[in-house]
């Protein structure tokens, strides 16, 4: 080979070798901006954020003049401009493009694989979108965003001149396309988590309230001293946290029922009125019903109540809640609320509705039977008051633990309180309160404190 000859050998080896040196450093700079991407991802950033240092990267990356991230829209119709670099003034957040085969982004969602056009003018397989053509557009490339296997939208790089992308930009586009995918994931599990989070909270603190208002309630009712007081005393606590109407049946004689109604005034007081009526034992709802079958009844359609309560239906009532009002084994009546127009009751309020119920059986079986088998005539003597509780005590066989419990339990302390006030475990105290219930033959805590009460082991 001749000297000339050799030289142009060279010339075009180093010509390759430059080449090939430039692709390659091209192709790590892409792959070093996909990586300080994804820390960015990785750092928490928001979404609206980060889509905008997405489209700036893959703008200084690429060198184009043009680049969108665009969002399948609920209808499934058009795909939303959310954000992008190159546009007019107006149009990230507001401009639209069609999916299917009305341009390339919708085109690039049915092929499921990036798309690119050299020029678009001369497209053959899709229309070009008014906003590209809008913006002088040539030349592009786009590619898919998923998120758990579904089309989030459509990353895409654009030009004004005729361009060609190779094969590594091609990449490095569904690169980015992949690394927003990743983080909208976990963005979205994220927010699962904390949805997740805020409900069991939102549940716990529920709980808790209901708690503390049966824990009152029960206080208030267990102090009353007669059946009118019991009854106007369960009115003023069923409305208005539960109803702003509600009754109270007692049942007389198995055949005849005893009806006090309650409703709310304008001015926040409530009006009780008391009525007597034969038991209608035929009637498909509110109080024969639940009496047949030991049931609450809840109905969200009350047409087939109007019959059955008559003028105690109020003409604005929403939904109904009917339970038993029921200690031991014996069934004392049923008590009835009304949700206000627009409003029906859940599973928590027939849950509370069933608790209030219950307080206000025992404090009506207390006003029936007061003090049974308990202190004796002269329970006013101080002395033999002290001598009658420790009969009362033997009598139950409670320990001096079991009765620390009883007494903090009236105070309305959960088991986990009592269990860190007197620093024993949780198990531990659980035990101590199912041989409470079963000394005082109850089946709740609530009866366990209210027949202690009735026996003087608690205050008033």
């Amino acid at each position: 080979m001749n000297r000339t000859g050799s030289q142009k050998t060279v010339k075009h080896l180093a010509v390759v070798n430059k080449s090939a040196e430039d692709e390659l450093r091209e192709r790590v700079r892409q792959q070093e901006a996909v990586a300080r991407l994804g820390f960015t991802a990785l750092s928490g950033k928001e979404l609206p954020g980060l889509l905008d240092e997405a489209v700036r990267v893959v703008a200084g990356t690429l060198d184009v003049g043009f680049v969108k991230v665009l969002e399948v829209m609920p209808d499934g119709e058009r795909l939303l401009l959310r954000a992008g670099v190159g546009w007019r003034d107006g149009y990230v957040g507001h401009a639209t493009v069609g999916t299917n085969l009305e341009s390339q982004a919708g085109y690039t969602l049915i092929s499921d694989a990036p798309v690119v056009s050299e020029n678009l003018r001369e497209e053959v397989r899709f229309k070009g979108a008014p906003l590209l053509h809008e913006h002088g557009i040539t030349s592009g490339v786009t590619a898919n965003i998923r998120v758990d296997g579904r089309h989030y939208g459509v990353i895409g790089a654009h030009t004004s001149r005729r361009r060609v992308f190779d094969a590594s930009e091609v990449r490095f586009v569904q690169d980015v396309a992949d690394v927003l995918g990743a983080a909208m994931r976990r963005d979205l599990a994220d927010k699962r988590s904390r949805y997740a989070l805020a409900e069991l909270t939102e549940r716990a603190e529920a709980a808790e309230r209901r708690f503390e208002f049966l824990t009152e309630s029960n206080a208030l009712l267990s102090a009353s001293p007669d059946r009118p007081t019991v009854l106007a005393n369960a009115a003023r606590l069923a409305i208005p946290e539960l109803s702003e109407w509600c009754f109270v049946d007692l049942l007389q004689d198995g055949s005849t029922i005893q009806r006090t109604a309650a409703a709310l005034r304008e001015n926040g007081a409530i009006d009780l009125k008391e009525s007597r009526r034969p038991l209608e034992a035929a009637a498909n709802h509110g109080t024969p019903l639940v009496l047949k079958t030991g049931r609450p009844e809840r109905l969200l359609d009350l047409a087939g109540l109007r019959e059955h309560l008559g003028d105690d239906l109020p003409p604005d009532a929403g939904s109904f809640i009917c339970v038993p009002l029921r200690v031991s084994q014996r069934t004392l009546g049923t008590m009835g609320f009304f949700s206000p127009w627009g409003t029906a009751y859940d599973g928590d309020d027939l849950t509370l509705c069933e608790g209030l119920a219950h307080c206000t059986a025992l404090a009506l079986d207390s006003t029936l039977h007061f003090v049974p088998d308990g202190p004796s005539e002269n329970w006013a003597d101080p002395s033999a008051r002290r001598e009658d509780l420790r009969a009362v005590v033997e009598g139950l066989n409670l320990t001096r633990r079991q009765l620390e419990v009883l007494r903090l339990l009236g105070d309305g302390k959960s088991a986990r309180q009592i269990s860190q006030e007197l620093y024993r475990s949780e198990a531990t105290v659980r035990n101590h309160i199912r041989a409470i219930k079963h000394a005082l033959d109850a089946r709740s805590q609530l009866e366990a404190v209210a027949r202690a009460r009735k026996l003087g082991l608690l205050s008033e």
